[in-house]
């Protein structure tokens, strides 16, 4: 895995070049054609386009967990907005359930930018970079390299860490979920865990990760803060134990426009 890929070919891409910054030489000489490069779409976005997640809430006490369920419809309501460089902001509108059969009520606002070479989502303030194009296995980025200020005290990734990675990229992903499968043929995970040095150790273990498929968007999302038990004379407990922490998992179960 190659850690230095912003300085030779992404940090373009993380700095919001123009549509130009994507394009594919074609042919040589003097009258070459300059075609744009047709890169999948991992992150759709259209008015009225919608997906609805099912998740899963676990939080851990002692290293026992409390799990809680419920839905989560993420919805473009409106046309996209350009930011300060002229690249269209969508708001995407997230709406809370507790079961299908109840009315959503509004949870939040995600704003997601999507330009040629990356896609960012921005939420409670803090703009992260989701997709690096083209998805290559092993790829890596800073996922806060817009967040210059971002404090990594608590094991999270910081602005000049690269700290995501490519994996599985064009595999399949089934799902089993409430006893229904969902499968889908092509796919690409973004992932943090176990691959970040300072952020995993023996107190604490962090993980994020992100399944994209083409065409549809994310498909399943996870996120893992575990604490172990240090209080011992011996130290860490080994293995581990989620002494504290929190988990959810997210998985789409329906998208449509």
């Amino acid at each position: 895995m190659n850690k230095n890929y912003l300085r030779r070919e992404g940090l373009a891409g993380l700095l919001g070049l123009s549509a130009a910054a994507a394009l594919l030489l074609a042919s040589c000489g003097d009258n070459a054609e300059v075609l744009p490069r047709q890169l999948p779409d991992y992150y759709p976005l259209s008015v009225g386009s919608y997906r609805i997640y099912d998740v899963t809430d676990t939080t851990w006490r002692n290293n026992v967990p409390t799990a809680s369920h419920f839905q989560f419809r993420e919805q473009v309501l409106a046309a996209p907005e350009p930011d300060a460089a002229g690249q269209p902001v969508y708001q995407v509108v997230r709406s809370r359930r507790a079961t299908a059969a109840e009315a959503w009520r509004p949870d939040s606002v995600l704003t997601v930018t999507v330009v040629p070479l990356n896609v960012t989502e921005q939420f409670n303030n803090r703009r992260t970079v989701a997709l690096v194009l083209p998805a290559v296995e092993g790829k890596s980025w800073s996922y806060h390299a817009f967040n210059s200020n971002y404090n990594a005290s608590d094991g999270q990734d910081s602005a000049s860490v690269v700290t995501r990675f490519y994996e599985q990229v064009g595999k399949p992903l089934s799902i089993v979920r409430n006893g229904k499968t969902y499968d889908f043929a092509n796919t690409v995970t973004t992932i943090n865990d176990l691959k970040t040095g300072s952020n995993n150790n023996a107190t604490k273990l962090i993980v994020q990760r992100t399944t994209f498929a083409p065409g549809v968007g994310p498909v399943y999302r996870v996120s893992r803060s575990y604490k172990n038990d240090c209080s011992g004379a011996e130290g860490c407990r080994v293995p581990f134990v989620r002494y504290l922490g929190q988990s959810r998992n997210q998985v789409l179960i329906e998208s449509g426009n």
